[in-house]
């Protein structure tokens, strides 16, 4: 090769070179663009339980999830480009990530072949924990797993976390609004308090490991989210701090029995098994105080452990009908609804769509496929965490595996009293990705053969387009569309009645997902038209007629909803008020009737069917309905109540004024309620019961000062009863107070014809 030729060859491998490093470059100045984006990202997702904006419909949480979904479809983009230039950032699988994997793809199976997709999938804006939500946050742990590989990462990560947490609890004590009381941003005591464990342990597990400058931002913050815990204006959540007590003291013996068993001493090693003798000891002795027994049954008496253990009862039953695969997600309402339990009312609550409890929550929606997916998330990740805490070298370092094994128990525990929302969902799922990296940590740490390395997941470049693609799909519909239907829906809803038919029917148009709760809020917005004398007759009822429409179209796609079937069925009942139209309670009829078949003993649906049967003149039919409802359950009074007025209106008035006197005895205060009072008052009336009606009398009153007929009402008892001095007193009061002119002639002539 001559001299000229080596000199091109030089020049050529030079210029490769040098395109080659400006190759590498960029792709290095990329790769760090993207992990910024993804960074604070993170950083963004972790301010998710802050986010709290009044103008959408349920507030607390359709905002919330769309912030937390937007943010993750963006930085899944960046993860995406990341993951196809350099592929140390794609997915290692590992027990965790396939558990979980297999968990999610359980929740999406079991949903396919349950009730209602749509709804599996969608969720609705009260809860927004569909499928949806579930692969964001599937994608939330796959980003943090493959990105953040260093232990300071995690520390930042847990720190903003728990500053959040810091600023959530400075805004609940010191929020005046009322709507905020006790739950803060997150808007239920419970719910903050789900939230508020998650950092309580984050704090813990850095104050042990970090220097004293950290210590005292750690150490401030622990005792803030205590406090809030602990002394939430909202009221005291017993089960997150009984699984905090657990866990803190679960963290404690865990530590305790690391330091005696890796101790070389003989004698700290056999104080070990003394302790645990000491302590099963005191748990018995402890457990056999009067004052201990005392508060367990008080416990157990409240109504709310009485209303979990119907739920829970209920869910059992559903759980039993579809054992291996369930219902699918988001549709405990169906057999709720089948299973209603007559008993529930007397806890003063008769809607879920939550069992309330994880285990049956998880089984009822996902059968028990779904419940040992779910389990097996749990047996690995602390089974692994296990593993760990025997491989630690230096003592304080325990508290890492030991405090996310505590973590992990904790929220089971208090799960089994409350459900998930989107806040709890984050910090679970970014709690198993800081477990993962615990796992691939300590992997990393040994020494591995290549042949033994993790396969990382493929990740072709058309792949990853079809990824962003989706995301970008994702954030128009799944995120803009339900926030621009939220909003449209609460416009609505406070809007006049011109105003609010169109903003209905855009919300309804706008997502999939307002199908399952905004024909609702239209039906009952235009039953609230009703008895408005003010309100365009023609306008509110074309507005009837197309809030119909819409339920039915629910109905279509929810056609098992007991719920929908009820409202439309109440609903045609305004409709006859408003129209005087017989057909529309024929209309109420089928879908009441529909409604029974579907839930046959609630009392809602009976009590309906017998207002149906009322208007259509068929008075003896609607008192045996209602009658179905006390033999459904003897103790509700409101049951009793109803019969009572029923009764009443059959001219049966002996005995209406013997369920009135049942319905009280079993809690029903009508004595409390001037309309309730008057109704009573006139069953007496037509019994001529005056000396009912003089005890009676003063409590209307009471209730009701300036109502001039309760005078007169009472003046004319007392006549009958021969008191003539008193009938004249309130009689004089009664024309005072009277602006009706005929009226006040009428109590002159009484009064004229009192005994001088």
């Amino acid at each position: 090769m001559g001299k000229r030729s080596r000199e091109k060859q030089e020049k050529r491998m030079t210029e490769a070179n040098q395109g080659s490093t400006e190759i590498l470059s960029r792709r290095s100045r990329l790769e760090k663009i993207y992990l910024t984006i993804i960074q604070w990202g993170v950083y963004l997702t972790l301010l998710t339980p802050f986010i709290f904006i009044k103008d959408y419909f349920f507030p607390f949480v359709v905002p919330k999830t769309i912030f937390f979904r937007t943010v993750v479809d963006l930085i899944f983009i960046a993860y995406i480009l990341l993951a196809v230039s350099n592929p140390k950032y794609r997915l290692k699988f590992n027990a965790l990530t396939v558990s979980l994997t297999v968990f999610l793809g359980v929740i999406i199976l079991t949903s396919l072949t349950g009730v209602n997709f749509m709804r599996s999938f969608w969720s609705t804006f009260e809860r927004m924990t569909g499928i949806l939500t579930f692969l964001h946050l599937y994608v939330f742990f796959i980003i943090l797993s493959s990105v953040f590989k260093e232990r300071k990462h995690w520390e930042r990560i847990l720190s903003v976390s728990i500053l959040v947490g810091v600023l959530i609890c400075i805004y609940t004590l010191t929020a005046n609004d009322s709507i905020s009381r006790g739950g803060g941003t997150l808007g239920n005591s419970s719910f903050l308090s789900a939230y508020l464990v998650f950092n309580i342990i984050f704090a813990i597990i850095l104050l042990v490991l970090k220097s004293w400058a950290w210590r005292i931002f750690y150490g401030v913050s622990l005792i803030i989210f205590l406090s809030t815990l602990l002394f939430n204006p909202g009221g005291f959540t017993k089960g997150a701090v009984s699984a905090l007590a657990a866990g803190i003291f679960i963290v404690g013996f865990g530590y305790l029995m690391f330091y005696l068993l890796s101790s070389k001493s003989r004698i700290l090693k056999r104080l070990f098994f003394v302790l645990i003798i000491l302590i099963i000891l005191a748990g018995f002795g402890f457990s056999r105080l009067n004052f201990t027994k005392e508060k367990i049954n008080t416990l157990w008496q409240s109504g709310s452990v009485q209303s979990r253990l119907l739920v829970w009862q209920t869910g059992w039953r559903g759980w039993q009908e579809k054992f291996f695969l369930g219902w699918g997600q988001e549709n405990f309402n169906i057999p709720f609804a089948k299973y209603f339990n007559p008993a529930l009312p007397l806890t003063f609550d008769v809607w879920y769509d939550r069992v309330h409890n994880v285990v049956l929550d998880t089984a009822v929606t996902s059968g028990v496929l779904g419940l040992l997916s779910y389990l097996s998330v749990f047996a690995v990740a602390i089974f692994k965490l296990l593993k760990i805490s025997f491989k630690v070298i230096k003592r304080k370092n325990v508290f890492i595996p030991l405090g996310m094994i505590t973590l992990l128990l904790v929220y089971f525990l208090q799960d089994i009293w409350v459900f998930d929302m989107v806040s709890s969902y984050l910090m679970f799922f970014l709690s198993l990705a800081f477990v993962n990296f615990l796992i691939l940590s300590s992997n990393d740490n040994a020494e591995i053969q290549p042949s033994q390395e993790k396969k990382r997941i493929s990740f072709s470049p058309f792949f990853g387009a079809l990824l962003i693609i989706a995301s970008l799909l994702a954030v128009y519909f799944g995120n803009i569309q339900p926030a621009r239907a939220s909003r449209y829906t609460v416009s609505a809803m406070a809007g006049s009645l011109e105003n609010s038919l169109p903003l209905f029917q855009k919300a309804i148009n706008l997502s999939p997902m307002s199908i399952f709760e905004v024909p609702e809020q239209f039906a009952k917005k235009m039953s609230s038209f009703v008895f408005d004398e003010k309100q365009n007759k023609e306008v509110l009822k074309n507005g009837f007629e197309l809030a119909a429409e819409e339920v039915k179209k629910s109905i279509e796609k929810n056609p098992e909803d007991y719920r929908l079937y009820l409202l439309l069925g109440r609903y045609y009942n305004d409709f006859f008020y408003l129209t005087q139209d017989v057909k529309q309670l024929e209309s109420a009829e089928k879908y009441l009737t529909k409604a029974i078949e579907l839930s046959p003993k609630n009392q809602q649906t009976y009590w309906s069917l017998a207002q149906t049967k009322i208007y259509q003149g068929k008075i003896p039919e609607g008192v045996d309905l209602i009658k179905k409802t006390v033999d459904l359950e003897p103790r509700y009074g409101q049951a009793h109540w109803f019969l009572a007025l029923a009764y009443g209106m059959n001219s049966q008035f002996d005995l209406a004024s013997a369920q009135v006197k049942i319905a009280e005895k079993n809690g029903y205060n009508w004595k409390g309620n001037s309309n309730d009072l008057q109704k009573v008052i006139e069953i007496y009336q037509q019994l001529r019961d005056n000396q009912q009606l003089i005890e009676l009398y003063p409590l209307a009153i009471k209730l009701d000062s300036k109502n001039a007929r309760l005078y007169a009402g009472f003046a004319v008892a007392n006549a009958n009863l021969g008191k003539f001095a008193d009938a004249k007193n309130l009689g004089t009061q009664a024309k005072s107070l009277s602006p009706d002119a005929s009226f006040t002639s009428e109590i002159s002539k009484f009064l004229d014809s009192l005994p001088k």
